[in-house]
């Protein structure tokens, strides 16, 4: 599930960057005849019982049951941000103050994907391809909780030293869409090069995808990182400016965009969770993800407090200057609020950088958890042996079934089909009317494109139905 730029129910402080896109969006009718997954009472038990686990625990029974949980908040939580309704699940993770383990669980996850993941993909991929799946998938669902959190300031005042966690691993996160080539991602439609690759490759693909899904959310915490800044701890600030420089990333990003990308001839820009075709007249118009990077500029360049905490020279005055071609008329009449940003620039240009003033005495902290996360194991190869070996991943067959059961109770729920898009063929794209008639998960255009897909497709839609034998 991927967040929509949500809805507030109640109003954040306004800023010269924020104040004018706080339009509030009319309820469609579709959306009015949702349902919600969770009542208020059912949300609050659910929060009540999150907990962080360790490294080793990942792919456990109760790890299990916790990710499952958490994707019916995050459900709720879009349908609460979808129909403009009491964002309860928010106000849960805020009040019971659940924001630092979600924080925590994103930390050893993180480690889990680079120390453990490598060791046992090929085991994995051969005995629990589902199940990887789903633990590769849960950093998406994390951030996605996460996303719609930080929108409140609330979740930032009392976020407390995670938050400077959190700013460290966007910065990771930011620095790897850098790096990555969006034409070797995934768009969800089958080639025929597919249809011969190992399961090991398949599974390491889709990490790749998700890895860069949820990049692409960690633009939009940066945004709320420094859109409250006077609510989070002063420390996260000098971490993304001071430490990290984080101007130094998203300057670059804009000029090499990782969310666009010529794919048979169309352009494509990835935006809400998906690649989606730009028609020639359109390039020019911001997608939400572009949106989000303005928008934290905006607010690193021009908000007082982040201004006051950038220790500007010649240096970093050339890289901020390299945006400033795009700043044309096109850009700001779709966010004027880049008035402000489109100033600073050229002030910038036309005087010395602003001095930081510097104290000959500083204490600067720094992030404990994820250091304390790679330490907790002398052996990492021994820890995967560990984790692979198992009662998690050496379960018996009837316990599989079990697992999967309750997923695709999860899963293939009418509650999550209705904040899909309109389903598209797995084998070429298209719009699709039909889909398999056994699992109900894969859509199709025509007879012709399932039978093509069904090599690849058979061994999921068995596990489907596997799953499924004992509730039928």
């Amino acid at each position: 599930q991927t967040a929509l730029s949500p809805s507030p129910t109640t109003t954040p402080k306004p800023n010269s960057c924020t104040s004018k896109m706080q339009a509030t969006p009319q309820v469609s009718a579709a959306v009015q005849h949702m349902e919600p997954t969770l009542n208020a009472l059912e949300a609050e038990r659910i929060v009540d019982d999150l907990k962080p686990f360790g490294v080793k625990e990942i792919g456990s029974k109760q790890w299990m049951k916790q990710h499952e949980n958490m994707e019916k908040l995050n459900a709720q939580a879009q349908y609460s941000i979808m129909t403009q309704s009491d964002e309860f699940v928010v106000e849960g993770l805020i009040d019971h103050e659940k924001v630092d383990v979600l924080i925590h669980e994103l930390l050893a996850l993180e480690v889990w994907k680079e120390k453990v993941f490598p060791e046992i993909i090929e085991e994995l991929a051969a005995t629990h391809g589902v199940k990887a799946y789903f633990i590769l998938y849960h950093e998406a669902l994390l951030v996605g909780l996460l996303e719609k959190a930080m929108f409140h300031a609330r979740a930032c005042s009392g976020g407390g030293d995670m938050l400077m966690e959190l700013a460290d691993y966007c910065y990771r996160r930011l620095v790897f869409l850098a790096t990555i080539d969006p034409d070797e991602l995934q768009d969800g439609v089958a080639s025929k090069e597919d249809l011969d690759i190992s399961a090991a490759e398949t599974l390491s693909r889709q990490k790749k995808t998700i890895d860069f899904g949820v990049s692409i959310t960690c633009l939009t915490l940066v945004r709320f990182l420094t859109e409250h800044s006077s609510s989070v701890p002063l420390t996260v600030l000098t971490r993304l400016l001071d430490e990290q420089d984080i101007l130094f990333v998203l300057v670059p990003l804009l000029e090499t965009p990782p969310w666009r990308r010529k794919n048979k001839g169309k352009i494509e820009k990835f935006s809400e969770g998906r690649w989606q075709v730009v028609a020639p007249g359109d390039v020019a118009r911001l997608s939400k993800t572009e949106a989000q990077v303005w928008l934290a500029l905006c607010n690193l360049l021009c908000d007082p407090t982040c201004r006051s905490k950038y220790k500007w020279d010649e240096r970093k005055k050339a890289n901020v200057a390299r945006i400033s071609k795009f700043v044309n008329e096109v850009l700001v009449d779709q966010l004027p609020v880049l008035v402000d940003l489109r100033r600073t620039l050229d002030q910038l240009q036309i005087m010395d950088p602003p001095d930081v003033s510097s104290s000959s005495f500083i204490i600067q902290q720094v992030p404990q958890v994820r250091e304390g996360l790679l330490k907790s194991a002398g052996d990492w190869k021994a820890v995967a042996r560990e984790v692979i070996s198992s009662p998690s991943f050496v379960a018996s067959e009837e316990e599989k079934r079990q697992e999967l059961e309750r997923l695709c109770a999860v899963y293939s729920s009418n509650n999550f089909e209705q904040f899909m898009d309109d389903p598209k063929c797995a084998a070429c794209g298209k719009m699709a009317q039909k889909r398999c008639s056994r699992c109900k998960t894969e859509w199709y255009c025509g007879r012709e494109c399932q039978v093509k897909s069904w090599k690849t497709h058979k061994p999921l839609c068995d596990l489907m139905m596997s799953a499924q034998a004992p509730a039928q």
